[in-house]
This record gives structure tokens, sequence and C-alpha cells, in this order.
């Protein structure tokens, strides 16, 4: 079962009180993921509505084979999870998916276009890459929505990859003038370690550019940096989390404002980096 009421937590950042949203509780780690991703994920499978397997392409760092496998057999849709037949793809993601299916680690975009070969062969249905499906984004404002019933905020700050599931959140928060508030203060603050330019592209499909209210921040850590010598004030995985945190630790004192507000998704690979989390500074 899928738990879609998580807890609102306070830290301290300096004088800023940091309310975080605990959706990594969305799974219990068990049978599900500890990941925020999955009502949003369910929604997607539910609206395709499949009649044919379902195939899609899980790599290192995602919990997103292991969340389709349980959310599919929920649904009763068959799945088959593809992933790099390495030696560092974690072995109880795939022993999470009755069905899969190793293919020769490679490229991120050589092995999606070798997915997409093999769903055309076989009449499979290959979900959109980083999930980017108008259902997705839409469910993803719906959970901010739910947020904000709680607590109001000017600033959001949101961790990113592909820059997909941060996109629909951003939509809600509207960190831009608008016809009846142009006094609008309201910020959006990504921090990626992907390519600036992917989450540009990704914004600009649905008409947002980078402005004084819209900031892509490029951490100055690397994916594969695990800054053990950091330590946060709760679980936190090291690939996305741990370096957005960072850098708004670094950075508390460039927002102004009553209240203040961090958004955070994670994507923890490692059994003990459980940790997807909504962040509100106050």
């Amino acid at each position: 079962m899928i738990n879609e009421i998580t807890p609102l937590e306070q830290y301290k950042i300096k004088d800023k009180t940091v309310h975080v949203k605990r959706d990594d509780l969305m799974g219990d780690g068990v049978e599900h993921p500890p990941w925020g991703k999955l009502t949003a994920l369910r929604e997607v499978l539910k609206t395709i509505n499949p009649q044919k397997p379902l195939i899609h392409l899980s790599v290192f760092g995602s919990w997103s084979g292991w969340a389709l496998a349980e959310v599919a057999k929920e649904l009763d849709y068959e799945f088959i999870m593809a992933y790099p037949d390495s030696k560092k793809f974690p072995k109880r993601i795939i022993e999470k998916s009755e069905n899969v299916l190793p293919i020769k680690p490679n490229m991120m975009n050589v092995m999606y276009n070798k997915v997409g070969q093999i769903a055309r062969e076989k009449d499979y249905i290959r979900l959109p890459y980083a999930f980017d499906h108008l259902v997705y984004i839409k469910t993803q404002k719906q959970r901010l929505q739910e947020v904000k019933k709680e607590l109001e905020f000017d600033h959001l700050v949101v961790s990113s990859g592909s820059g997909v599931t941060c996109l629909g959140m951003m939509m809600e928060h509207e960190p831009w003038p608008q016809l009846f508030d142009t006094g609008n203060t309201r910020t959006f603050h990504t921090v990626c370690v992907s390519g600036v330019d992917t989450i540009k592209k990704k914004f600009k499909k649905y008409g947002i550019e980078p402005t004084e209210q819209v900031e892509i921040v490029k951490s100055e850590f690397e994916f594969d940096d695990m800054m053990d010598w950091y330590e946060t004030p709760f679980p936190c995985n090291e690939f996305w989390d741990k370096k957005a945190w960072y850098w708004l630790e670094q950075n508390i004192d460039k927002f102004k404002g009553e209240i203040l507000s961090l958004i955070h998704i994670s994507e923890p690979t490692r059994p003990r980096l459980i940790s997807y989390a909504v962040f509100c500074l106050k």
C-alpha cells in the first residue's frame, strides 16, 4: 500500500526553520521503495491502461524499476524491467521484478534506444523517458498543492535530474509575475548534477525560461561524489539530496521573505539512503 499521508518535519539552518516533507515514507522500503514518485507513476500507468506488456529501462541511481514492478503488479499489468547488466546495478532491485531483461551497459541514450527497438520488435509499450507524461507532471503539481494546504511559502528549491518532476511543482508554485499579482516575488531554484542545458530544454518545452525568479543551479559536486565528510540532519541520499541540502546551507542568506521553502526530490539507490523529501523554509 502506498502511503500518501506523510509528515512535515522541522529543522534549522542558521536562523531559518526548515520544514521537511518526508515523502520518502510514501514507500515502506520493503514492498515499495521509499520514494515520493510512487503516486505519480501509478497515475501514469492507470492512464495508459496497457493491453500489452510494459517495458522500462531502470538505471543505476534510480528506484524506477522496483517502483514500476510493484505498481504494475497491483494494477495487474505485465511489466518487464530492462537494466544494464553490470555488477554495479543493485541485485535487490533486480529481485523486485518478476520479468527482467539484462542489456549490454552503454551510454544512457544508447540503452534507451535499445529498449525502444526491443519494444517495437516484441510489441511492448515503452514508458516515456524520465516519465515525461502530462499525467505525471499533473500529479506532481497536485502533490505540491497538498503541501500548500499546510504551509504557505515564497521560495521553492528542488533537486533535479531530467527536470520532469520538478517541472510540475514549479508550475504549481508559479514563480513569475501574473496579471493580478504583478508584485509576485516567489522564486524557484533547482539544484542539479546533470547538464543544465538538459533542464533548460525541458523547461523551454513548456514555455519556461530561466529568469531572476527561475534559477537552475549546477552543483559543484559530481553525481558519484558521495560527500562522506558532510552530514545532513535527516536520511538523505548522496546522489542528489545531499548536494541540494549543502547548496541550501551555503545560500540560505540569499532568500528574503517571511517564509522560504524547498521541495527536494531524491532517488536513492543504496539501502541506507532512503529519503525523498520536501523541505519548506520559514
